[in-house]
């Protein structure tokens, strides 16, 4: 390993302003989930160039294959889809596409596993386990690229996944290997209510359904404080409120929207249940009626404990212990989940510090001295297992 260990620092440092170019060349040219065609291209063109075979899938999704001498194949995922988002950065390589921009770190994820597969390719007859590369469309909007890439096959010769995200909770260079649940169902949901409405100056005479809506939506928080167990983790935010369009016209209805956030499923289940019952019940005693709609959009992303721990261990040994972090589950949503709940997965966070405030922000932007660290460390880490420390039990 002491070998390869100095071949890839070499090839990394050889190529990091290339990782740089192509993370700035995606951020430029930002495409929406299924829309992503220049980075389709793009990616093929440099894994085509290396001579890494590759395919395509899901509309704008690419794999390519590292062969090893092992028969273990592990899966290591970029997404690659922009948001609807203006940007605000002022970059010299500001998004060309107006209304649209890389405020994820998609781009940089795009550019860190082009670099991996570019460094391991160097060492690919020294790899004890091949290496399968999947970029994946449309993580930022339903219907998720994840998923359709599942149903076209894309895991049915994949043993385990690895998947990463820029985070700028973490000092820069700092990593989070978790175990068990790192970050929660995602869903949404809808509250129609429906009652009399009325003149404004006479609210005695309608049922108010905006005043229904008021006891709802304070009633709800309610469940999250008082139902559910406060060692699990659970948000519900009414994120939305319409109904009525003028001043004095008490309107017939009012339709409420918003996510639920958990960890565990068992309390997704119940916080479901318990809203709507909420919903019904607080309705009814308006004389009101309430259709609740609720959608399972993305699952909680579980790193499977035995390799999430391999994967620890091996970082450990291969990287300077001081940057393999402590932090805690993030109720963000991700797609990367059905990938976490098809075979034993680690989704790893990677520190950028918060220079460029939060994710989704028109102003966010990536540390670039971030990149060629990233992709030392997953060519490092890949480089490094061995099909026999893997635990068998695990697959």
């Amino acid at each position: 390993m002491k070998k390869l260990a100095g071949i890839i620092r070499e090839e990394t440092e050889r190529i990091k302003e290339e990782i740089i170019s192509l993370r700035r060349y995606f951020h430029q040219n930002p495409e929406l989930g299924f829309e992503e065609y220049k980075a389709c291209e793009k990616i093929s063109s440099v894994l085509e160039k290396a001579g890494i075979p590759c395919s395509r899938m899901a509309k704008t999704g690419v794999t390519g294959y590292l062969g090893g001498r092992g028969n273990v194949t592990i899966g290591l995922r970029a997404d690659m889809d922009a948001l609807p988002v203006e940007e605000k950065t002022g970059l010299p390589f500001s998004s060309a596409n107006k209304g649209l921009m890389h405020a994820c770190g998609h781009d940089g994820h795009m550019a860190v596993v082009l670099g991996t597969a570019l460094v391991l390719k160097k060492i690919e007859k020294d790899l004890e386990v091949n290496v399968k590369l999947v970029f994946q469309p449309s993580e930022e909007r339903p219907p998720g690229g994840a998923a359709a890439m599942i149903s076209q096959g894309v895991l049915d010769d994949v043993d385990f996944m690895l998947g990463f995200h820029f985070f700028p909770t973490l000092p820069l260079y700092d990593i989070w290997i978790g175990q068990g649940p790192v970050m929660a169902n995602a869903d949404f949901f809808s509250i129609k209510i429906t009652g009399r409405g009325g003149h404004g100056a006479s609210p005695h005479a309608t049922d108010d359904p905006l005043a229904c809506a008021a006891y709802l939506v304070t009633g709800l928080q309610s469940i999250v404080s008082r139902k559910i167990d406060p060692v699990k983790p659970a948000v519900i935010s009414v994120c939305g409120i319409s109904g009525g369009t003028a001043y004095n016209v008490i309107p017939e209805e009012v339709v409420l929207k918003g996510t639920v956030r958990t960890l565990e499923d068992s309390v997704q289940a119940r916080v479901r249940g318990l809203m709507e019952e909420m919903a019904e019940n607080v309705c009814r005693s308006h004389g009101c009626s309430a259709e609740f709609k609720y959608d399972t959009y993305v699952p909680s992303c579980i790193n499977d404990i035995r390799f999430s721990e391999e994967v620890r261990k091996r970082a450990l040994g291969i990287w300077d212990p001081g940057r393999i972090t402590e932090h805690h589950p993030v109720m963000g949503g991700e797609d990367f989940a059905f990938f976490s709940r098809k075979k034993p997965s680690c989704y790893i966070f990677m520190g950028i510090g918060d220079r460029f405030g939060d994710n989704h922000s028109s102003n966010f932007s990536i540390d670039e001295r971030a990149l060629p660290y990233a992709s030392e460390f997953f060519s490092y880490l890949l480089a490094g297992m061995k099909t026999a420390v893997i635990p068998p039990d695990a697959k």
